[in-house]
């Protein structure tokens, strides 16, 4: 090799580092890390759906316990308010909680919520949240929910013909982790993870609950389970949850990578998941810690990217030892996507 050549060579390599390009990936960006906001005490964070509004506030539908130390899962919100030194997280208030009877009077969890226009008993509501509820305290039998608002802090309603996504079986896992995207002003696309055939879509008409309309499920092979879309006009992008060569100290349902795929829009939607290509991920390696598991996408009030020049993952780490639990805490991970689809 000649010295121009040898030149250029390390001049790329340095370039890509102070990009912040993966080394061991040349092909994937390392993203930014954040800590947002903690329950406190006593508390566990996880399962985040974000969104942000027209002025830039974000709304934090989180899975919290109400009682510290005490491991029952309600649905929480935390407030953003955009500031010169970045986002003031305001404390988080309860906003749906596990039925007395019925199929969610266990945990209630994974809220996904929406802006979208529907009508429940000659009223009319702006704003959907799809949510998973169980019934059996070994956390078997998860199905999926529905809960309405007129207004995006609530009072959030219980859909009275619950559960909107049934599971019959009682021994396996059921459905659950559910994200949606807004079509139009009729339609819903419903994403979850299912114990029959794994990561699971499919369309509804949702503008009438006296009149709701399923569309027939589809599969993405090969994806797992645990992941949270959204799209834009260009891509759909896709965070999942990952176990990749995990230690021991945890739980095993822990993951410890949260990976970030995308494909083209115009690609088909059940492209299998080890074809999506991969902008990078959040790892022990990136984030310090050993685990780090249910993902999300900050999107805007309909499940679509803000922008595409970047991507904000919000993530829920884990500690080793006893207190493993209470340590989830929720942070975020920033993609500069300019620097990969500019590459």
């Amino acid at each position: 090799m000649n010295n121009r050549k040898i030149f250029i060579y390390l001049a790329f390599v340095i370039l890509s580092g102070c990009k912040g390009y993966n080394s061991n990936e040349p092909h994937t960006i390392i993203p930014q890390i954040q800590y947002e906001f903690s329950g406190g005490a006593g508390h566990y964070n996880y399962a985040p759906s974000i969104i942000q509004d027209e002025y830039g506030i974000r709304y934090g539908f989180i899975c919290e316990n109400r009682d510290p130390f005490q491991i029952v899962d309600y649905v929480y919100l935390y407030k953003g308010i955009p500031t010169k030194e970045g986002y003031q997280w305001q404390p988080g208030t309860m906003i749906v909680a596990p039925s007395v009877f019925g199929w969610d009077n266990c945990h209630i969890c994974d809220p996904d919520v929406r802006q979208f226009r529907t009508t429940y008993n000659s009223e009319t509501y702006d704003w959907i949240m799809t949510y998973l509820g169980v019934d059996q305290w070994d956390c078997k039998h998860n199905q999926i929910g529905l809960a309405i608002s007129k207004n995006i802090e609530g009072p959030y309603i219980k859909f009275d013909k619950n559960p909107l996504i049934a599971y019959e079986g009682r021994d396996k896992w059921g459905v659950g982790q559910s994200t949606t995207v807004v079509l139009d002003s009729t339609t819903i696309r419903l994403f979850y993870s299912n114990s029959n055939g794994g990561f699971t879509y499919r369309d509804i008409q949702l503008n009438k609950l006296s009149d709701i309309r399923m569309g027939e499920e589809q599969k993405i092979p090969q994806m797992g389970a645990n992941n949270y879309p959204a799209y834009s006009q260009k891509n759909v992008y896709m965070v999942s949850e990952r176990r990749v060569s995990m230690d021991t100290l945890i739980p095993s349902w822990v993951g410890n990578v949260s990976e970030l795929t995308y494909i083209p829009v115009e690609q088909d939607l059940s492209t299998p998941g080890d074809q999506w290509i991969k902008i990078g991920q959040v790892g022990p390696a990136e984030s310090g810690f050993p685990r780090n598991h249910n993902p999300g996408i900050l999107t805007d009030t309909r499940g679509y990217m803000l922008n595409d020049d970047e991507l904000i993952m919000y993530f829920t780490p884990a500690v080793t030892g006893e207190d493993w639990l209470w340590s989830y805490d929720l942070y975020s991970a920033r993609f500069d996507l300019k620097k990969f689809f500019n590459n």
